[in-house]
């Protein structure tokens, strides 16, 4: 069981390092408690002994387990009586309508026979699809884990020169996952089979981690990198004269077997069997029902066939691949390089690292990205040279920091690289060098870390493709990021930018170095993407307006795709969809204090308890309310529609919509009126002309501000808090709606009453 303490106890953050899993006030007073549904398929033809050792194990822990046994319709137990089957165990038609927390599928005595030859291998398929959906967490034991590997993955068993009897010593494949917690270096465990699996084939398999080894039994222990099913090679569960039994059994049958290996002491079977594997079975048993099943199933066990992933504290086996993306803030200094390699180095699973551009600090006030644009955009050549000469001085200062600090001089040619892009420099006037000379600044930082890190350099441009059109092209990105990464165990990325299919370099907008790294974390299966900045988390307001506001500490991507939508200032939006699409979670963290814990962006936050009704209060100023009044205009079909063509075919973009039975009212960005040359007023003479009988007229000079939330559809409150705070500052609302996805509540106040609005909001939440 984890551990309760309080939310800010400082043992949090020293346990956590260490493996122990912590259970927080916070998320201790909402946790739900019920009984584990756990069902054991036994196919042992020892029906009694088995579930008894299955039971001893899985009730040597303080959470309260249900068990439901489960036989096959197509085979009936020989060896144990017709009415204790008939009072215990279900058949697969009365169980396939629930849903389990666990499942057990054990061994069988069937291993000599090909898996299709067995008379009930139809019916287990049936019921190891049916898991899938139904079934939170697999364990697979001895041929029941030959059966899942050959039927989930197609790898085939092999038969052994003779026999494997006896108990073996085992050793970890790596010591931070949670099913092995607590065991020592070594341990033992108990083998009784003619059988293996292909090893060369679990190893190589993508989709599958081996946990545990033994020099004489072979793989042990492995589950797939979902967590969902556990494959477990021997007989942990087997009680201290179960190997006895069979090696006389067989003696009995004529087959001669030999002596069950450190099993006897002095392998003398007259004398009575040592037993050195219980301590770790106990354990083996407890950790799968606490981190596997307990922590991470659905309180509702129907949830289970959404098939979604649980969102619970990244405590899973698969932690142990981390991309991470370093923002300018976090490499503007020398002084910012080092505590990037001391985070860096603190932790073996950060194999990939995405650089961005110098940004400001106490001594530069400029951003590297925006002086480089400033060359790229002058006539000037004396002024581009000057420029050119200050960022060089910038990139030696760093240099200078990092040498000593190394204790060597690095292979980085400062000298080289500014004579490559001063030649772009001087044909700075040639359309196809802008962006090369505007990226220069991640790659230079890139070539950088990457000598100091002891990494290697992947150019961004080898691996990060642009259509012809100059849009990030994903499919032909893809292929490109695993093939190329997986080729270095460790490197650096410049963000930023990639190339056209011409070779040409191609840059992201502003902000690019985000989709950079999600794009990384992504083509490498990471399992957690860090976005490292100089704030700790994703704040809930707008510092510059609220004093030291409250970070988030859940988020989930939807919330920060509303976020960035209306105005914050937080990832880049399309650095979102490449880690959505394989659920791969995001922390956002400071690289001045990689203490804090950050905000952790995920698919889905049904297992995290909102500390706030709100996740962000976020907004912009400098909008047109532009209202359409007419009679019956939402319920007349195709008004409504040629209203928003007027927009649309000025490339006008809508910040919000709010309707009613006679009118309809258009937020617009005065920003882009302006970029447009576009008048008010023309706007709404256009739609008198294309409305028959409408009036239109607006009100300039609002501000948006969104409440963003996913508890806000579950919360009347929020509404309630937000009037009532804008009603004590006597602040006028110009209007109010209600996201459709009950995710966000958006209201629009005048420009002059923006700043307080805000606050007031914040206050009431924080």
């Amino acid at each position: 069981m984890p551990i309760k303490v309080p939310n800010d106890l400082p043992a949090v953050d020293i346990l956590t390092k260490e493996n122990v899993f912590v259970m927080t006030d916070t998320r201790a007073v909402t946790q739900d408690i019920r009984p584990l549904q756990i069902l054991i398929l036994n196919l042992m033809p020892t029906k009694v002994e088995t579930e008894t050792q299955l039971t001893r194990l899985l009730g040597n822990t303080p959470l309260q387990v249900e068990l439901e046994l489960l036989q096959t319709s197509t085979h009936k137990a020989s060896n144990v009586s017709e009415e204790h089957m008939i009072a215990f165990y279900k058949t697969f038609d009365q169980v396939r309508s629930r849903y389990y927390d666990g499942m057990i599928i054990t061994g069988a005595p069937v291993e000599l026979m090909d898996f299709e030859e067995v008379e009930y291998w139809d019916e287990l398929c049936e019921i190891m699809e049916w898991a899938k959906d139904h079934v939170h967490s697999i364990f697979y034991i001895c041929w029941g884990a030959q059966a899942g590997l050959y039927y989930h993955y197609g790898i085939k068993k092999q038969l052994l020169p003779q026999k494997l009897s006896g108990v073996y010593r085992h050793s970890l494949e790596y010591k931070t996952g949670m099913l092995f917690r607590g065991f020592d270096d070594e341990f033992f465990v108990p083998h009784s089979r003619n059988t293996t699996v292909d090893e060369e084939a679990v190893f190589n398999h993508p989709d599958i981690r081996v946990i545990s080894t033994s020099p004489e039994a072979g793989i042990f222990a492995c589950k797939s990198k979902d967590d969902k099913h556990i494959f477990i090679m021997g007989h942990s569960e087997y009680d201290g004269d179960t190997l006895k039994k069979e090696y006389e059994r067989d003696l009995k049958a004529g087959i001669n077997p030999q002596v069950p290996c450190n099993y006897f002491p002095g392998d003398d079977p007259n004398k009575e069997p040592m037993v050195i594997w219980r301590s770790c079975a106990n354990l083996l048993y407890s950790n799968w029902l606490n981190y596997f099943v307990y922590q991470s199933t659905p309180f509702d066990l129907n949830a289970i066939s959404t098939g979604e992933t649980p969102a619970h504290e990244l405590v899973t086996d698969e932690f142990d691949l981390i991309a991470s993306k370093f923002g300018g803030s976090s490499l503007a200094t020398g002084e910012m390089f080092k505590k990037v390699k001391d985070i860096v180095m603190s932790e073996p699973r950060r194999k990939y690292i995405v650089a961005s551009a110098p940004g400001k600090s106490a001594l530069h006030e400029n951003k590297v990205t925006d002086m480089l644009i400033s060359i790229a955009e002058s006539n000037n050549p004396k002024e581009r040279e000057e420029l050119l000469q200050v960022l060089k001085g910038r990139y030696k200062e760093i240099l200078d920091f990092v040498e000593k600090e190394k204790g060597k001089g690095l292979s980085f040619d400062l000298d080289a690289e500014f004579k490559a892009i001063k030649e772009k420099v001087d044909k700075a006037d040639n359309p196809e060098n802008h962006d090369y000379i505007i990226s220069r600044g991640e790659y230079l930082n890139a070539k950088i870390l990457a000598d100091y890190l002891d990494f290697d350099f992947i150019d961004a441009k080898d691996v990060i493709r642009f259509d012809e059109e100059g849009k990030y092209d994903s499919e032909a990105t893809e292929p490109l990021i695993q093939a190329e990464l997986l080729k270095h165990s460790k490197g650096v990325i410049p963000g930023f930018y990639g190339s056209m299919p011409n070779s040409e370099i191609k840059t992201f907008s502003r902000g690019g170095s985000d989709v950079t790294g999600a794009i990384v974390a992504a083509g490498v299966n990471a399992d957690i993407y860090e976005n490292w900045t100089d704030v700790s988390g994703l704040l809930m307001a707008d510092p510059g307006i609220v004093k030291e506001p409250v970070s988030v500490p859940v988020i989930t991507y939807r919330e920060l795709r509303e976020m960035a939508y209306l105005g914050a200032s937080v990832m880049h939006p399309d650095a979102v969809f490449p880690v959505v699409s394989k659920d791969i979670p995001i922390r956002i963290l400071n690289t001045s204090k990689p203490e804090d814990h950050g905000t952790l962006i995920v698919k889905n936050a049904r297992y995290y308890t909102a500390e706030s009704e709100v996740s962000g209060i976020t907004g912009r100023k400098s909008f047109i309310g532009l209202t359409v009044r007419k009679s019956n205009l939402n319920d007349t079909p195709g008004l409504r529609e040629k209203v928003l063509k007027v927009l649309e075919d000025r490339g006008l973009k809508i910040g919000n919509i709010v309707t009613g039975v006679d009118t309809l009212t258009l937020m617009l960005d005065t920003r882009d009126l302006n970029n447009l040359n576009l008048s008010p007023e023309g706007i709404a003479e256009e739609i008198r002309k294309t409305i028959q009988g409408s009036d239109v007229d607006w009100v300039d000079n609002l501000s948006l501000i969104g409440i963003v939330g996913r508890e806000i559809g579950n919360s009347p409150n929020v509404a309630i808090k937000v009037l009532s705070a804008l009603a004590a500052m006597h602040i006028n609302i110009r209007f109010i709606d209600h996201g459709t996805g009950n995710m966000n509540m958006m209201v629009a106040v005048d420009d002059s009453d923006y700043e307080r609005a805000v606050k007031a909001i914040y206050q009431q939440f924080s």
